[in-house]
């Protein structure tokens, strides 16, 4: 009799493991940083926030981005592709730590703990009264329109140059009272040309967030 209910028992929890295993094999694997099967490991900037924007929803409903960059050590690719992005948050609710920033990194998105607005007090009504319209031109497309003006010219002088990329809305730069390439407009994408030889000044290509005019182009020194 003994030996009879050990072996049902046993029975009985091997059937639960395998209902398990198998229920586990229909949905999304996620573990603790919010790494999940399916997010490629090497995407747009827009795609970078449409999956970063459920964090941000997670800490505050009310929110928009206010820049993306790529932190990519190896820059991004001519099709804007990167495998880390930096995505920043503000919300005009929280009286303090409005602003957030979620990394998309290789799959995972990583919210960081929020922290105070770009500019302090002052800078943070700036963002509550400008919030932008939604960027139109993707990482990719500006990307483009850069090589066409002179990032092009710039990599083919530097053959180990690397390319990266960052978006800025109108207030991000009036936050920290400091000037746009162009006032005129509302978002406007850095792309930028460097190289490992000290000696070699770095290219800023400016292109426009919402409909991708090039705007204008600059060298600089780069300094160490």
């Amino acid at each position: 009799m003994r030996r009879t209910l050990a072996l049902t028992a046993l029975l009985l929890v091997a059937a639960v493991a395998a209902a398990l295993v198998i229920a586990g094999c229909g949905g999304e694997a996620e573990d603790e940083s919010g790494a999940t099967q399916d997010r490629p490991e090497s995407v747009t900037a827009y795609q970078a926030v449409q999956y970063t924007e459920a964090a941000a929803d997670k800490w505050q409903k009310k929110n928009w981005v206010v820049q993306v960059r790529d932190g990519d050590p190896d820059g991004v690719t001519r099709e804007g592709k990167a495998k880390i992005w930096e995505v920043y948050y503000f919300s005009p609710r929280p009286e303090v730590n409005s602003r957030m920033l979620v990394i998309y990194n290789r799959g995972n998105v990583w919210p960081n703990t929020p922290g105070r607005s770009r500019g302090g007090e002052e800078g943070q009504e700036v963002y509550r009264k400008n919030e932008p319209k939604s960027f139109r031109v993707d990482s990719g497309e500006a990307c483009t329109v850069a090589l066409r003006n002179g990032g092009g010219d710039y990599m083919d002088a530097h053959p180990d140059g690397r390319v990266s990329v960052a978006l800025r809305c109108r207030a991000d730069y009036d936050a920290i009272k400091q000037e746009m390439p162009a006032p005129k407009y509302k978002w406007i994408w850095t792309v930028t040309y460097s190289s490992p030889d000290p000696a070699a000044p770095r290219l800023e290509v400016y292109v426009d967030g919402m409909n991708a005019d090039f705007i204008s182009k600059e060298e600089k020194q780069t300094s160490y």
